[in-house]
């Protein structure tokens, strides 16, 4: 055996235990990389259940009608405010922008631009 075909062995040798060395410290990076992410998802499924709780208790009906009588001065609409579609002509007067026929009223301008 020449000392040739020696040297190329031992080169593709310590070529391989580098290379298992570089492949097992890359594994490492990526298994302390995967624990970050799954701390961060743990973290954002954390705070979606917080988030989620808030929303429910935001959203029920005794908490809206508080919060529109304490920081809107909102009151539940009496009886007498209430008004049919035929009534509110006479309550508060027929629409501008219609004619005496009910029809939409258009412009002498309007219907030359268009």
């Amino acid at each position: 055996m020449s000392w040739r075909a020696l040297f190329i062995g031992v080169a593709i040798i310590g070529l391989l235990i580098f290379s298992l060395y570089r492949a097992k410290y890359g594994a490492m990076e990526s298994a302390e990389e995967i624990a970050e992410v799954q701390e961060q998802i743990d973290a954002e499924i954390r705070e979606r259940k917080i988030l989620l709780g808030e929303l429910s208790h935001l959203s029920r009906q005794e908490w809206i009608e508080e919060y529109a009588r304490s920081e809107l001065g909102m009151v539940p609409a009496r009886a007498e405010q209430f008004a049919r579609p035929e009534d509110l002509d006479q309550l508060i007067g027929p629409p501008a922008n219609l004619d005496e026929v009910g029809e939409p009223r258009q412009d002498r301008e309007g219907a030359q631009d268009g």
